[in-house]
């Protein structure tokens, strides 16, 4: 085994004993308050650098499931700090001593109908985004959080959002009614 190769595998070790105290930041080797885009690359370079396929040939079953043990929380850590209310649900719980958060917090969290119909992960985190600020009478942040999303891709739900926005009360006032604002 050559040094490179040593050195992941200490890593991987170093990542796998820290599975009950590492911080889903720690396993992207990310710091809080890090953009959408910072998680995605380095997601993904971390995926390939400690995918368990890599690490076949180097060593026996127990690096294997260390491998593959890793790569599982590394994909968590994704999938929660990718999706802006579980990353603030794992905030809060990190400020409280947790590493990870919960099952049942994680599996509140699934994509509605209307997001599966958005294939851009960031045109759905738009989405997700534009409907909490229009619920909370944000009409402008959310009209712009939709032109944001349907910048990225022209989905049937962020047009919906947009006529939602646009017949809104305060949307005329904004300049954002039937006639105003981008389409």
């Amino acid at each position: 085994m050559n040094e490179i190769d040593r050195e992941l595998v200490r890593e991987v070790t170093r990542l796998h004993d820290g599975l009950d105290t590492l911080s889903y930041y720690d396993f992207l080797a990310l710091r809080p308050g890090c953009d959408y885009v910072a998680v995605r690359e380095a997601f993904y370079a971390r995926a390939q650098r400690f995918h368990p396929d890599r690490f076949v040939a180097m060593g026996g079953d127990t690096l294997r499931r260390a491998a593959y043990d890793v790569y599982k929380r590394m994909t968590e850590s994704f999938n929660v700090l990718m999706d802006p209310q579980l990353r603030l649900a794992y905030d809060a719980v990190r400020l409280k001593g947790k590493s990870r958060l919960s099952d049942v917090a994680r599996a509140k969290r699934r994509l509605g109908a209307d997001e599966r119909q958005v294939a851009n992960p960031f045109a759905r985190i738009y989405l997700r985004s534009a409907r909490a600020k229009l619920e909370r009478g944000d009409v402008e942040a959310a009209w712009t959080d939709v032109q944001l999303g349907l910048s990225l891709e022209d989905a049937l739900p962020l047009r919906g959002l947009l006529r939602a926005i646009r017949t809104h009360p305060k949307a005329a006032s904004l300049g954002l009614g039937e006639s105003g604002g981008e389409s």
